[in-house]
C-alpha cells in the first residue's frame, strides 16, 4: 500500500477561490438581468468576466509546478504569457505542439486581451451618433470572436456565461483531450491547497452546483468528470 505523503505547508493557488468567484458572478448577474437590475447588472458582470479571464493564468502556474523545474528555469519560465506557459508544458509533459489555430485557442486569446484591456486601461474613443431627437451614442465595438464590447461599460448580465463557456471549452481541450488527465488529476491540479500538486488517477467529487450551470450553459466540463449532453465553445 502506498505512503501517503504528508503536507508541511498550506499552499494557496488561488485558483479555488477564482474559479467559485468566477462562477457566483456569473450567476448573479445573469440573475440581475433577468429581474431587470440593470446597474447592479453591470458590475457583476465586470466582476465576473475579470474572475473568469484570470483563470487561464492561475491553471498554467498550477501545471508548471508539476514540472518540478529549477529556480532559475522556473525563474525564467514564470516572465511566459500564459499562452507560452501552457505551451512550454505540453512540450515537457507529452512532447506535442500546441495548435493555437483551434477554435479554444482562438477563443481563449481573445479573452485575455479583453483582459488586458481591464487591467492595462488605456482611453479609447469614438464619435457620438445621433440616433433620435435627443439621444446620441458611441459605439466602441465589440470582439470579433467573442462578440463581447470593448467597453466594459457595455458588459450585460448574458457576457460572462459567454467567457464561462469559453474558459471551460479550453481547459477541456487542454487537460483531457490534450493531457489526457483524469478528472482525479485535473481536480488535484487545480483545486488542492497541500504541497504535492500531482494527484490521483481516480477518485473525484462533483457539486450539484458543476451540474445545474453545466445544463443551463452547455459548458465543456468533462474535464472535472461532469456528464455532458449538449456542450458549447462559445
Amino acid at each position: 500500500m502506498p505512503i501517503l505523503k504528508k503536507d508541511k505547508y498550506y499552499v494557496d493557488r488561488k485558483f479555488n477561490t477564482i474559479f467559485r468567484d468566477g462562477i457566483y458572478f456569473t450567476k448573479v448577474a445573469f440573475a440581475a438581468l433577468k429581474a431587470e437590475e440593470y446597474v447592479q447588472e453591470g458590475h457583476l458582470a465586470r466582476a465576473a468576466i475579470l474572475n473568469l479571464s484570470i483563470l487561464p493564468e492561475v491553471a498554467a502556474n498550477c501545471v508548471l509546478e508539476t514540472l518540478a523545474l529549477p529556480k532559475h528555469i522556473l525563474d525564467e519560465v514564470d516572465r511566459f504569457s500564459s499562452m507560452n506557459k501552457f505551451e512550454f508544458f505540453l512540450w515537457e509533459f507529452k512532447k506535442i505542439k500546441l495548435d493555437r489555430s483551434v477554435q479554444e485557442i482562438q477563443n481563449i486569446q481573445e479573452l485575455k486581451s479583453i483582459r488586458d484591456f481591464m487591467v492595462h486601461p488605456k482611453s479609447k474613443k469614438s464619435e457620438w451618433i445621433d440616433v433620435g431627437e435627443n439621444t446620441r451614442e458611441a459605439d466602441l465595438g465589440r470582439t470579433p470572436l467573442l462578440a463581447i464590447p470593448y467597453s466594459s461599460e457595455e458588459w450585460q448580465g448574458d457576457d460572462p456565461f459567454i467567457v464561462l463557456r469559453v474558459v471551460m471549452a479550453f481547459f477541456d481541450h487542454i487537460f483531457r483531450v490534450l493531457c489526457e488527465f483524469s478528472p482525479g488529476e485535473v481536480q488535484h491540479l487545480l483545486f488542492n491547497s497541500g504541497e504535492y500538486i500531482e494527484g490521483p488517477k481516480g477518485g473525484h467529487v462533483i457539486y450539484g452546483e458543476w451540474k445545474q450551470i453545466q445544463e443551463e450553459w452547455s459548458l465543456r466540463m468533462r474535464f472535472l468528470g461532469v456528464e455532458c449532453g449538449a456542450e458549447r465553445n462559445l
